[in-house]
């Protein structure tokens, strides 16, 4: 399976002793990229437990009544932008 994960991030989080604390004294950092809390994992990779493995999703804004959507491919920009200046040039 694959998602589609759109970040707002442009760089690292660094993580103190500090941030350790708040978290209880141990940290797991979101590796599926659906956490409300991150860095730090808020359980949300529940939610691609039923995941088909050769389908690709794309999650939402947490629309609880239709939380993910199954999309044909992902594009990316830059892809797109190719793709459309060959359109244009040809």
């Amino acid at each position: 399976m694959s998602r589609e994960v759109t970040h707002e991030a442009n760089g690292p989080t660094p993580l103190d002793e500090e941030d350790l604390e708040e978290q209880g004294g141990t940290a797991y950092l979101c590796a599926c990229g659906l956490s409300d809390n991150e860095p730090y994992c808020d359980g949300s990779h529940n939610a691609t437990a039923d995941e088909d493995d050769d389908v690709t999703y794309k999650y939402e804004d947490d629309d609880d009544d239709n939380p993910r959507h199954e999309i044909d491919e992902i594009v990316f920009a830059d892809d797109w932008y190719y793709h459309r200046l060959r359109i244009l040039t040809d």
